[in-house]
């Protein structure tokens, strides 16, 4: 299993890089050039493996309950890997979900006895300061994950025991996203008693709160979807099943796709005066030499090159990477794939293809694209036939 760093991490890396270089001198002054470099090197090794061992941690438990191993990706608010995991029980669940924070309290633990052992040691301020960080670090990783909020280890863990005492699985879901609401609005309300009392921190409470409260409204949407669309796969939603044939070449430039080139849009049609294709298509799967998935790009994506550079641009080189993208088959489950897709975007190109699945045939060659629009026409007659509305 291996870890990978998104622009994310780097960024996060970076921003631990400039505030070591602003506060350390001034927290343990008179220390050489070198004893800084090395106390903050440390420190941005400590922060990414906190971070990677959080996600590991859920992921061993994982592989322990049938789910399959994934790459661990690192970006700026963390791992993404142990959301996409499917479980058959509720056990699975809350052990994964109880792994990060149980890795994160124990490295807390860990970080504290080394800062201890230094004190005593009278190692000296520097070192005893970076220790001090990676315990602040890893404890508050334990606390925020275990908030019972959608998209955190602790609304896991709610779904979990709800599962478990109701043996349904949606409405588990759903009791954990009204919790997760319940959660992010006592946390809204102390940010503000906190900001009425003087205490500026409280921003920070109200802003964790109004996210909490966004992704378990999301996540009761999702579930009413996901139970909506019971039974369907992915070739029921595909609007325009494709021949592998019809995947657009990579290596061809931005201008001559959207002059209608011999693989434009349309299967070689022009396009209109407003640069929309002519069947309404909104993202294209692209193949390489070999026939294999080089990615997909969007028209938002192609709206952004500056028109005296479509010429030199291939799609490939404004597209979204095949490793960014939630790729399916025709046979998966609708409702599995979309709980994949509540993921946060790996890289800027990225965020143009969220809600976006790369659709590949038996033998991994693209024949299509699933968007948020083949999601929700999908999903209405399951609606229509539930009345349910999401909390």
């Amino acid at each position: 299993m291996s870890v990978r760093l998104t622009f994310g991490a780097h960024l996060l890396a970076m921003l631990a890089v400039l505030a070591s270089a602003l506060i350390l001198p001034g927290v343990a002054p008179g220390r050489p050039v070198l004893a800084y470099l090395a106390a903050t090197v440390v420190l941005v090794i400590g922060l990414l493996a906190s971070l990677a061992a959080h996600e590991l941690a859920h992921a061993v438990v994982a592989r322990r309950h049938g789910a399959t191993g994934e790459e661990i990706t690192i970006g700026f608010l963390g791992g993404t890997a142990h959301g996409r995991h499917e479980f058959a029980t509720p056990r699975g669940l809350w052990r994964t979900a109880v792994a990060g924070p149980a890795a994160s309290f124990g490295l807390a633990a860990l970080s504290a006895g080394i800062m201890v052992g230094l004190a005593v040691l009278g190692a000296g301020q520097l070192p005893v300061v970076v220790m001090a960080t990676l315990v602040w670090v890893n404890a508050l990783l334990t606390v925020i994950n275990l908030l019972p909020g959608a998209g955190l280890d602790g609304g896991r863990i709610m779904h979990a025991l709800a599962w478990a005492r109701s043996g349904d699985r949606a409405r588990g879901a759903v009791v954990a996203a009204r919790v997760g609401q319940v959660t992010g609005a006592l946390l809204i309300a102390g940010g503000v008693a906190a900001l009425a009392f003087g205490y500026f921190d409280g921003v920070w409470a109200g802003l964790l709160g109004l996210a909490i409260i966004a992704a378990s409204r999301v996540q009761a949407r999702e579930v009413l979807a996901v139970t909506a669309m019971a039974g369907l796969r992915v070739r029921d939603a595909l609007a325009h099943p494709a021949s592998p044939a019809v995947a657009v070449p990579g290596w061809q430039t931005v201008q001559s796709f959207l002059t209608g080139g011999p693989a434009g849009p349309g299967g070689g049609r022009s396009m209109g005066f407003s640069g929309m294709p002519v069947y309404g298509t909104v993202a294209y799967p692209l193949r390489d030499f070999d026939g294999r998935p080089a990615g997909m790009v969007t028209l938002s994506q192609l709206a952004l090159v500056p028109p005296d550079h479509r010429d030199s641009l291939r799609l490939t080189d404004v597209a979204t990477r095949v490793p960014d993208l939630v790729t399916t088959t025709l046979d998966e489950p609708l409702g599995q794939l979309l709980g994949r897709l509540s993921i946060r975007p790996h890289s800027p190109a990225a965020v143009h293809t969220a809600g976006h699945a790369l659709v590949l045939d038996d033998d991994g060659v693209p024949v299509g694209v699933l968007t948020p629009a083949d999601f929700s026409r999908s999903s209405q007659p399951g609606r229509l036939q539930g009345g349910r509305r999401a909390p």
